[in-house]
Formats: C-alpha cells, sequence, structure tokens
C-alpha cells in the first residue's frame, strides 16, 4: 500500500514547487499511510471541476485540457488540505493547480528536448510493480479507486514521476554534499537533542536529507527559469477578472 501512496505524493512534488516558492523550500515527507489522504468524494464538488475536453491553458504550444486539469485539481487541493492550506478560497487553488500544471508541462517540455524520455513498458512496468504491492489485484483497485484516478490516468501520474527521476538524474548528478556540511548539520542537530546518535551512525541518514534538499533547490531554480520563459495562455473564462 505504501508504495502507491508514495508514487501518488511523489507526483505532488512539482505542486509543492509552486506553492512554496515564497517559504523556504524542503523535500515532501511523503506518507506511507493511505488513510493521510482526503476523502476524494468529500475534497473536490462537481463545481469545482471542468469539461473533461475544455481548453484549459496552452504552454510553449502544448494544450493542458480539462481532464488533465481535474486531476491536478484534486491533487493540488489534496496537498493543501494535507499541509493545513486554507482551501475555501478556490481561486487560490485554482491558481496553484495552473502553476503546478504549467511546471509539469514545462519539465516534460525539458525533459524531451534534452532527451529524456520514458517508454511505455517502462510506464507498465512501474504500474505491475506498484501492484504487486498489494495482496490482490482488487485491494489495489480499491485503494486507486479512492484515489482520483482510472487505471489510464494513473499510469499518467507515472509517467510524469519517471521523466521527473530521469531529468533529476541527469541534470543534477553533480550535486554533492561536503563531509564537512554534514558534520555542521550534525552539531546543530546534537545541540537541538537530548541524546542525540553518534555521527556514524546519523551520518548516511543526514547525508540524504541534505542531498534531497539540495536538489529540489535545484529543481525549483529550473522551474522557476523554465517557468518564466514559458509562451502561457489561459482559457478558462470564469476564472479571469
Amino acid at each position: 500500500m505504501g508504495a502507491l501512496v508514495w508514487i501518488v505524493l511523489f507526483s505532488l512534488m512539482l505542486t509543492a514547487c509552486s506553492q512554496d516558492q515564497d517559504n523556504d523550500r524542503e523535500v515532501i515527507k511523503r506518507s506511507n499511510e493511505v488513510e493521510d489522504l482526503p476523502d476524494q468524494e468529500d475534497l473536490v464538488s462537481e463545481e469545482e471541476l471542468v469539461a473533461e475536453d475544455a481548453r484549459v491553458i496552452t504552454v510553449n504550444g502544448d494544450t493542458i485540457y480539462g481532464e488533465q486539469y481535474n486531476i491536478i485539481y484534486h491533487e493540488t487541493k489534496s496537498y493543501m488540505v494535507n499541509n493545513d492550506y486554507d482551501v475555501d478560497d478556490l481561486e487560490f487553488v485554482h491558481e496553484q493547480t495552473i502553476q503546478s500544471l504549467v511546471n509539469r508541462t514545462v519539465l516534460t517540455q525539458d525533459a524531451s528536448e534534452k532527451g529524456i524520455t520514458v517508454t511505455q513498458e517502462e510506464v507498465e512496468a512501474a504500474y505491475e510493480e506498484t501492484k504487486a504491492q498489494f495482496d490482490t489485484e482488487e485491494s489495489f483497485k480499491a485503494v486507486l479507486a479512492q484515489l482520483p484516478y482510472t487505471e489510464e490516468s494513473f499510469k499518467e501520474v507515472l509517467r510524469q514521476s519517471l521523466i521527473q527521476q530521469y531529468y533529476i538524474n541527469q541534470e543534477f548528478s553533480d550535486i554533492e554534499v561536503k563531509a564537512e556540511d554534514v558534520e555542521l548539520f550534525y552539531e546543530l542537530l546534537r545541540e537541538q537533542m537530548d541524546q542525540a546518535p553518534a555521527l556514524e551512525d546519523a551520518r548516511n541518514e543526514i547525508e540524504q536529507q541534505m542531498l534531497e534538499n539540495e536538489i529540489q533547490l535545484a529543481l525549483d531554480e529550473r522551474l522557476e527559469s523554465l517557468h518564466e520563459a514559458a509562451e502561457i495562455e489561459e482559457h478558462l473564462s470564469h476564472f479571469k477578472d
């Protein structure tokens, strides 16, 4: 069960990037419990969604339609609920959804320009690997039904997650954490703890967390640059002034 939720929350990383731009950025803490996700039936009303074939936004010539918007709207609102954002302001939820859609699109476009691709076979393998974490196919589908995904839309989530993973591996493979930075962080940590573990026992975990934070910062900066350079046209008239 944990694998499915990890992938879903991993797909929210770009949502978090757009929502945390004015705050200290940190890697999303991934939950291992499906109960942490809000009830999708109660989370979003029909009035908040748009027609699946409605044009929502065009980014550098690529048009995103209502079907994708509705899925990312669910993801965005779920993330906001889990992180204590005010979701009564539906305009704000919409704005964050658009921001997330733009981030995902420019990342996919840049990945394609850099030769980063994901095959259907890789998507299917990831899907089967996720499904294999469950005792039965029925239990897997029962959890999937709690989320705003069909089988095909969930595979698209997997595809986007793999693109981001490959993008990070290719573009930020040179990011390293220095030993002295780990030791400095450890000293700060030890000052705040009554019984801190030995440095050598905690080194790997500290280094990994610091590395993830550095990669997230680099990804945020790349997305911001791509976003600023993008040609964007919104089409949802009822959300415009």
